[in-house]
């Protein structure tokens, strides 16, 4: 982590500045391996490999943490050759290239760095938590990058400064959380006036609700990820086949969705242009697979649920930019027209936007 990054942290606890305890591995401003104190109660925070922890244990995220530490890279765009990442992103959120560029972002929840890598190039800076030890598995080359900030906390006690963020941006996770509509109030709150907030959520249409997993969830519940990991490595290699050759008659797709309990995105990688071996095809697939079936929490809400937690919070101009799954963007409202000056923890200088 970059050393002016201090001045945007906070003890979760007591909500004071924190300060370099320990450097035991640095490089110029970019300690590795040290720690963190608070400069009030004096509580210790560890940094490894350049992510500041504050947390211990994973508590409802473990499934997580395993998933991204055992498949890290395959839905990365910059390891499978496609943009479905870059393209998501822009699409969903209805930002531009050129109205992100130099804008400070908070990523709540990133796992192994997917969207980070992406964000990373498209804006000012980036900070990006997450509750899991997915956050060990980013990109070292992400990681390293003068913009970007990653850390492991938990969403709903984040170690951050109020008001200090541009925009906030919570993509495929909200859903997974205990109770999303606290979980939201707990993150916009790191919007500054003037700011953004994009939130994306499973939705509750009856077409979204014919999917395997809400048939198969309760039939597997109490089981560990690592059972539902082997099983999966057992069905795999005959339901993968069975559903790929299905979803080429367009008829049955629906149908397949609901009633074979393992996904294949071979249509969808190939239309993309993936780079992707075909062994590694099957584990995107398998990824997915497990990614449906074993989070301890699955809660979807309608778009309309998401635009009332925004009002809750005070935000304004509320865009409901889609219904499968549910996607909006608010505004929290300004209170000064003056030019925002650089605070001290980012990026000295934007970058250009990527034109990929």
């Amino acid at each position: 982590m970059r050393l002016r990054f201090l001045t945007l942290l906070r003890c979760p606890g007591c909500r004071a500045r924190l300060a370099l305890a320990r450097s035991e591995l640095q490089e110029g401003d970019d300690l590795i391996e040290g720690e963190l104190a608070c400069t009030a109660c004096s509580r210790p925070y560890p940094v490894r490999k350049g992510i500041p922890c504050f947390v211990q244990g994973e508590d409802y995220a473990a499934s997580f943490g395993w998933q991204w530490t055992r498949f890290a890279h395959l839905q990365r765009d910059s390891y499978n050759g496609t943009h479905l990442v870059r393209d998501s992103i822009l699409r969903r959120s209805g930002w531009t290239p050129e109205f992100l560029a130099g804008k400070t972002l908070l990523e709540c929840g990133c796992g192994s760095g997917n969207d980070t890598e992406v964000l990373a190039d498209l804006c000012g800076t980036v900070v990006s938590l997450d509750l899991s030890s997915a956050v060990e598995s980013q990109s070292p080359d992400v990681l390293k990058r003068e913009n970007v900030l990653v850390v492991r906390a938990d969403l709903r006690a984040a170690p951050f400064e109020e008001g200090t963020f541009d925009l906030g941006y919570c993509h495929r996770v909200i859903q997974h959380t205990p109770d999303p509509r606290a979980a939201f109030a707990g993150m916009a709150r790191f919007v500054r006036p003037g700011g953004s907030f994009f939130l994306h959520s499973y939705d509750t249409h009856w077409k979204s609700m014919r999917h395997f997993k809400y048939w198969v969830r309760p039939l597997i519940k109490g089981w560990s990820h690592e059972r539902v990991f082997r099983v999966l490595k057992v069905t795999g290699p005959v339901l993968y086949p069975l559903v790929g050759a299905l979803n080429r008659i367009g008829g049955l797709r629906r149908l397949v969705k609901l009633a074979l309990p393992f996904e294949n995105h071979d249509r969808i990688l190939s239309k993309a242009g993936c780079t992707l071996t075909r062994r590694e095809r099957y584990e995107y697939s398998l990824l997915v697979t497990f990614d449906d079936l074993t989070p301890e929490y699955d809660n979807p809400n309608p778009p309309e649920a998401l635009a009332e937690w925004f009002e809750e919070q005070g935000f304004i101009d509320v865009e409901i930019r889609g219904r499968r799954p549910s996607l909006v963007v608010g505004v929290r409202p300004a209170d000064k027209t003056v030019p925002r000056p650089r605070a001290p923890w980012e990026a000295p200088a934007a970058r250009a936007p990527s034109t990929a």
